[in-house]
This record gives structure tokens, C-alpha cells and sequence, in this order.
């Protein structure tokens, strides 16, 4: 017969919440167009995949002579006859068990093994019609294990309002309009992949009304029609962008470092900063 194990809600947030972040963060393309970027699905499938098959993939199939142990891809097979005694514990210590309510089984020269079925009463029922010898104390809960559940419960709610916390920061910040000062012979990005370039080393200033479409993230992040970081573009291939693809124009600027593409987040403003920007370069530029 076939027991599952029980799964703590709070082990499954802890778990998912951050891969599923990760997912949505590494791979969304929130361009015009919808794209999506599959770089960091490459990373996150085998993970999900992994994680899946440790949360759904852990059981326990008790046979005529044979308690079999499966999580994910461990596997262990105890014979009946050799089980002592069942005992109830929440000890924290890794194990192929998806929750704190949790069975420690004795067996053969002071070896143990901790599983969490869903059915308790049933596994134990099971294990004692096969092995009538078999003691249990599924009472047994001591004080230590207690604290030790308490403690594993309260560092995954912090890890979990961590990640959760985490998150949200990146996504403001990844979703906040960069900001542009030009001083000093020099034109300074502030924010998420924010630099200085110098107004020297900048060969070309144009304003247009469309970017290039894009085809692929290759180091940066995007949310909603925030796009900020390394992007390849079509027909003009790797330019970072500081850019609100809904509030065109867009300023082109052609720096040694490579294609710089910004805006802010009102087209008049950009208007202002396009020509206070080509009125600097101007006077700062490296005669030829």
C-alpha cells in the first residue's frame, strides 16, 4: 500500500515562491511585442523540475516484507522484520519528509529514518498488522523537538518574507525611471545599471520615435514597459537601454562603450534632456 507524504504549507512556500520569482524575473521580455527571453528558463527548468520531483515524487509503499522509501530520486528499502519501534517526532534534520508532523522508525542496529506520511494512523496500523512485534509511541512528542519545529517554522517564514521582500525591492527599482545629470563633462545614469560616460567619448547623438525590435535579453531587467540593461536589438545587435518603451522618443547615443538608449517618462522632458545633452556634447566634444 501506497502513503504519500504530507506536505507543510510552509515548506512549500519556502520552496516555490523563490523559484517561481526567479522565473519571472529572469525570463520576461516585457517589450511592445510580448517577447519572451528563454535565457533563464535554460537555468530555472532543471531546478523546477528537481523541486517537483522532491515535492510530488515522495512516498512510501509498505509490501508483504518490505517498506520502501522513495524522494525524488533517493530511494531505500527497509524489510519489515527489522523495524523496532514508530515513534511521533518533529526533528527538523533533512529527511524524506515534506512536513513536521513527522514518524521516526527504528530499525536494525540503532538506525532511524524519519518519513511524514499523510495517513499516520493508517501507515502504523498497516506496519503493526505485518509486524505484531512492533512498539509505537506516536505520543511522543518531547520539548526539544517541539522548539526545534518552532525554530525551523520561524526561519522559514523569515527566509520566505526575505525572498518575498527581495523581490518586491528588485521590481521597484527594475520598474523605476532612471535618472540623468550632466555635469562635469560627463553624462551620469543613476539607478539599475545606471554609469558615467564622458561627453568625450560619446561619437553621436540622435532622438527617434521607435527602438529597433528587440530579440533578446542578455543582462538586464524588464517590467511592465521598463526595459533596463544589455538587450540585443534587430539589425544593430547589443545597445543597453534606460527606456519606457510606451513614452517614446527615444535618445541614441553612440558612446565607445557601445549603443546607449534612453527617454524619461515624459516625452517633453526627454525633449529638454535630448538638447541640453547635444548642447553639452558639443562643447565637450574631442575636436577631430
Amino acid at each position: 500500500m501506497y502513503f504519500s507524504s504530507k506536505r507543510d504549507t510552509w515548506l512549500g512556500l519556502l520552496l516555490w515562491i523563490p523559484i517561481i520569482a526567479g522565473i519571472v524575473l529572469t525570463t520576461w521580455i516585457p517589450s511592445s511585442n510580448g517577447q519572451y527571453d528563454p535565457t533563464g528558463l535554460f537555468i530555472f527548468v532543471p531546478i523546477v523540475a528537481f523541486i517537483a520531483w522532491l515535492w510530488f515524487g515522495t512516498g512510501y509503499r509498505v509490501t508483504d516484507d518490505e517498506l520502501r522509501i522513495k524522494c525524488g530520486p533517493i530511494r531505500k528499502i527497509i524489510p519489515l522484520e527489522e523495524i523496532v519501534k514508530i515513534e511521533s517526532t518533529r526533528n527538523p534534520i533533512s529527511s524524506p519528509a515534506l512536513s513536521l508532523d513527522r514518524l521516526e522508525i527504528k530499525y536494525g542496529e540503532s538506525k532511524t529514518v524519519i518519513i511524514s506520511p499523510r495517513d499516520k494512523e493508517g501507515f502504523i496500523n498497516l506496519i503493526i498488522e505485518k509486524c505484531p512485534t512492533v512498539k509505537v509511541d506516536s505520543n511522543n512528542v518531547d520539548n526539544s523537538s517541539k522548539k526545534r519545529m518552532l525554530i525551523c517554522i520561524r526561519v522559514g517564514a523569515i527566509i520566505t518574507v526575505l525572498a518575498m521582500s527581495g523581490v518586491g525591492t528588485l521590481m521597484y527599482f527594475s520598474n523605476k525611471q532612471a535618472s540623468y545629470t550632466i555635469q562635469g563633462g560627463t553624462l551620469k545614469i543613476s539607478g539599475e545599471y545606471g554609469e558615467v560616460i564622458k561627453l568625450s567619448d560619446i561619437a553621436g547623438i540622435a532622438i527617434k520615435d521607435q527602438i529597433p525590435e528587440i530579440r533578446l535579453k542578455t543582462n538586464g531587467s524588464g517590467l511592465g514597459s521598463m526595459l533596463k540593461g544589455y538587450f540585443k536589438l534587430k539589425g544593430i545587435g547589443q545597445a543597453k537601454l534606460f527606456v519606457d518603451t510606451q513614452k517614446p522618443p527615444f535618445i541614441f547615443i553612440n558612446a565607445k562603450s557601445g549603443l546607449r538608449i534612453v527617454n524619461t517618462e515624459e516625452p517633453s522632458e526627454t525633449d529638454i534632456l535630448y538638447k541640453k545633452l547635444l548642447e553639452a556634447w558639443k562643447q565637450n566634444a574631442t575636436p577631430k
